[in-house]
């Protein structure tokens, strides 16, 4: 039996160690380890961060992998609660076109086999973007969109194959043992857009990070799976996509030049409902707070499906709202994690602009742009239209932005080391920075 992408992915994967990178490519991998390690710290008192490392501790699992700001556990333990943390919050970055949070499970589980295995920050670099790009690459195709709109959510399923991808590099596979772990890896993808507003969400990229070390680490004793479920005939497409003809990406790999459609998130919530936010802040300058009449969003499909809550009563569910983060943006505030609380989900002036708005479906409209159209009492309307949020490749944000993001959420929890994590994470690809890193994240006495 013939599987091309199968065997492309694994023959890809299996050479990584003749690859080198630019330096382009390095910065956008330092990015992703940034911008995840702050949010994963930001979230270490998160209920959900403490409900799955406190779980973990209760196992007693023997390991040299550290959980950060907690102990040394097995690697894919590690990996299940550091991939968690990072997506806590839904504050990690995303891949528009899979659509999916490809750093948080990639890097959890390459740091976890790298302190594991002695490895060195060139090896942890090259397999982030070795895992980065086989889980792009495969979701690129279009059925990423097409398992979101079916109710899978893409981080877990494609999350799991760049985990398992990383951890071949690191664990030294030849291409047959890669292509058993990326076969043990996908016959358990799953995880349901259903969950989305409760700790199921962040629970996906915990799980598809563990599962994912763990399908390389059996692999390389000997375990044997399906090789061929990537392709024509095969299972995986076929079976998350009831439709006609779902389709794989089967482009040709890159040295990591998939790091460069990545982006990061300015704000606190699910990234379709970025759009809006940039529109309420655009226009709430140019009127009185108190005048509004009706908020009018034109949105996605999609985003009517998965941001559309209209009255969310917990701060996990406005997350998922555009009518609260709307209303949360045009009182003037930042729409970061504070904004995020019970006291701001109850004030009064944010349900009452929350009655005010309504969301209609136009397929013009992308689903990381807007169009809002706020009507005035006096019946002037004023509007915004936004193509792609901030934060998108085509609307970036800089390294300055990322570093007030990192310090704004690593502060609170490390104090006086945030600096220094910061500037050792800015500069991961000097000898030495992996060893600091894991010195500066240790548990506290």
């Amino acid at each position: 039996m013939t599987n091309p992408i199968g065997d492309s992915a694994a023959s890809f994967i299996a050479a990584a160690t003749t690859r080198t990178y630019s330096p382009e490519i390095i910065d956008m991998a330092k990015r992703c380890l940034v911008d995840w390690m702050g949010v994963a710290i930001g979230a270490v008192d998160q209920p959900v961060s403490r409900a799955v490392r406190e779980t973990v501790d209760s196992w007693g699992a023997v390991g040299k992998a550290q959980i950060l700001c907690g102990p040394k556990t097995a690697p894919a333990l590690a990996a299940l609660v550091n991939a968690t943390m990072g997506h806590a919050l839904d504050f990690d970055d995303t891949r528009g076109h899979a659509p999916s949070h490809l750093s948080s499970p990639t890097w959890s589980a390459v740091l976890a086999l790298a302190e594991a295995h002695d490895a060195d920050e060139a090896q942890a670099l090259n397999a982030f973007i070795t895992g980065y790009e086989i889980a792009a690459v495969l979701g690129d195709g279009g059925i990423g969109n097409r398992m979101q709109a079916a109710g899978f959510h893409p981080t877990p399923v494609f999350g799991r194959l760049a985990a398992a991808s990383a951890a071949a590099v690191l664990l030294g596979l030849d291409q047959d043992q890669t292509a058993n772990a990326l076969g043990a890896a996908a016959t358990t993808a799953g995880g349901m857009t259903a969950s989305f507003g409760t700790m199921g969400k962040p629970f996906h990229s915990g799980n598809g990070a563990m599962e994912g070390v763990l399908a390389a680490e059996i692999a390389s004793r000997g375990f044997e799976a399906a090789q061929h479920l990537f392709d024509a005939g095969g299972a995986f497409a076929d079976s998350l996509v009831q439709t006609d003809a779902p389709k794989l990406g089967d482009a040709a790999f890159t040295s990591g030049e998939s790091l460069f459609d990545n982006s990061f998130k300015p704000y606190a919530c699910g990234k379709l409902i970025h759009g809006h936010i940039d529109a309420a802040r655009e226009l709430r300058s140019k009127l009185d707070i108190g005048t509004i009449e009706k908020i009018h969003c034109q949105v996605a499909a999609i985003s009517s499906k998965l941001v559309g809550h209209p009255t969310p009563t917990e701060p996990l569910q406005g997350k998922f709202s555009i009518a609260f983060c709307v209303a949360v943006a045009l009182l003037g505030n930042p729409v970061q994690l504070a904004d995020f609380s019970s006291e701001r989900m109850e004030d009064p002036r944010v349900r009452g602009l929350m009655d005010r708005v309504t969301l209609s479906i136009n397929a013009d409209v992308g689903r990381y742009g807007a169009a809002m159209d706020i009507t005035l009492k006096n019946g002037e309307t004023v509007s915004a239209s936004i193509e792609r949020s901030r934060g998108n490749p085509e609307n970036p944000v800089s390294w300055g932005d990322l570093k007030e993001k990192f310090e704004g959420l690593v502060s609170p929890v490390l104090g006086a080391k945030t600096e220094a994590l910061y500037n050792t994470l800015y500069s991961f690809e000097r000898s030495g920075s992996f060893e600091k890193m894991l010195k500066l994240t240790q548990a506290k006495p």
